[in-house]
């Protein structure tokens, strides 16, 4: 398979700090979410803060309201004391309730009407709580629709009285108004406060970060020489060096991998070769045939065979081949089928005929080997194996899929793993331009979807699960 390098064609329109419009796009949504967050922070805090004083000085308002209501009926009575003759009693009633604005009622000790100022027939009863309150001795007033209600309890000569006031609570609702908008402006401006401050300090906390990801994205290019800057943020500090010192390890590995794979077919098929060679010369002078000496040269073909799979996979400049899988699974399955017995699980193969794979054959074996690991491990009952030809966008596929009587992975194991292996089989297969996909329609069966040979032979079928 070909590979192609990064050039600086390739970072997408990097800018002069080394920044991708990915790394651009990142940061951004980093800062968007740090401003989110102290923003709904500076929220919770003003709703805490100004509901309950919202409240409060409701409460205030019309207590200060009731108050003043209350004090005008106290004033009604000594008004009243002083003009007792039934003319002027009257006169006093409807003047007042001028005066006031309000409606203003003299009750007797039944809760009677004696004088209403909006005509109510003497000997109406009032019942109601501010004035059962003022006949019990305490001070009566609340709010009921609409208007403040106040009942005073005093005497008019030696007649014990009540005078209720019921006066529009426009006023009392203004004030509360003009206290709310004054409330709200104070919360805007805190959040205006809040969002400056929030732009500035995400500012300060994602510069590191970008920094710190033009460095990752240069370690992910091959860069290993590149460094992590450093901030005044201690736990970015901490992950800039950890970067640094995976920067450091990753060079070193490559290089010893380098040297392996440069030295590998001469370190390991010097001795092989010594070992064919003997076994010749064996051979000769038991100038017969004999079935273990061929055994052991099968051995032989095979443990090379592994050599050169593993020596395939170590080169990054390998080329795909025409594969059969079919073949190729069954050869897997000759050599595991062995572990499954030793754990009771019975294997099946469909018989589905397939096209060709475009692959390589030791990057399919080894993504195959995962899945057929992670079912005998992590799953339960029999397995079953699938081989199934697809086509997707006009182009001919293979699926090969592997699933079991258990549970099965989730979507979240084909990239974190969780011990499953399935992120190595995932990125050996997509190394071959083919994906691993979860089939959730059928019991979550993990398949590896490879690119086929597009012939005549290839079926063209309906891609369901791909």
């Amino acid at each position: 398979m070909s590979t192609r390098t990064a050039s600086s064609g390739d970072h997408g329109g990097a800018d002069h700090g080394g920044r991708t419009a990915a790394d651009r796009v990142a940061t951004v949504g980093i800062r968007r979410q740090l401003i989110a967050w102290m923003l709904l922070a500076v929220g919770v805090a003003v709703l805490l803060t100004g509901v309950p004083l919202a409240l409060v000085l409701r409460q205030w308002v019309y207590a200060e309201e009731l108050a003043q209501v209350r004090r005008a009926a106290q004033q009604v009575i000594v008004l009243l004391n002083a003009n007792r003759e039934p003319a002027e009693f009257a006169a006093a009633v409807t003047g007042s309730a001028e005066v006031l604005g309000s409606r203003v009622t003299v009750l007797n000790a039944a809760a009677s009407v004696v004088r209403d100022s909006d005509g109510v027939a003497p000997g109406t009863v009032f019942d109601d709580r501010p004035v059962r309150r003022a006949l019990e001795g305490r001070p009566g007033g609340e709010l009921l629709g609409g208007n403040l209600v106040v009942a005073v309890a005093g005497r008019v000569g030696p007649a014990p009285v009540v005078v209720r006031i019921a006066a529009p609570a426009l006023d009392a609702a203004s004030r509360v108004g003009s206290v709310l908008v004054t409330i709200v402006v104070l919360a805007g401006l805190a959040l205006a406060a809040g969002a400056a401050l929030a732009a500035w300090r995400a500012r300060q906390l994602a510069r590191p970060l970008e920094a710190l990801a033009v460095a990752a994205r240069r370690l992910g290019e091959g860069d290993f020489s590149s460094r992590a800057p450093r901030s005044s943020v201690a736990e970015i500090d901490h992950i800039a060096a950890s970067l640094d010192v995976t920067a450091i390890r990753l060079r070193t590995a490559l290089d010893r991998s380098a040297s392996l794979s440069a030295d590998a077919s001469h370190q390991l098929r010097t001795p092989l070769t010594a070992l064919r060679l003997n076994l010749e010369a064996l051979a000769v002078e038991l100038d017969a045939p004999s079935a273990s000496l061929a055994a052991a040269d099968a051995e032989l073909d095979r443990l090379e065979a592994t050599i050169d799979e593993l020596l395939a996979l170590a080169d990054a400049g390998g080329r795909p081949d025409v594969v059969d899988l079919r073949a190729l699974t069954r050869e897997r399955l000759e050599g595991w089928r062995t572990l499954a017995d030793a754990a009771g699980r019975a294997v099946r193969l469909t018989r589905t005929a397939v096209p060709f794979v475009h692959a390589r054959p030791a990057a399919v074996g080894q993504a195959l080997q995962v899945l057929l690991d992670n079912a005998l491990i992590h799953g339960r009952g029999d397995i079953t194996i699938w081989l199934e030809p697809v086509r997707r966008g006009g182009r001919a596929w293979v699926r090969l899929c592997v699933g079991d009587e258990g549970p099965g992975p989730s979507a979240t194991d084909l990239t974190s793993g969780d011990g499953r292996g399935l992120p190595l089989a995932r990125s050996l297969i997509e190394a071959e331009g083919g994906r691993l996909v979860l089939d959730t329609d059928h019991d979550r069966r993990v398949c590896l979807v490879v690119p086929a040979v597009d012939t005549a032979s290839s079926q063209a079928v309906d891609d369901t699960a791909s």
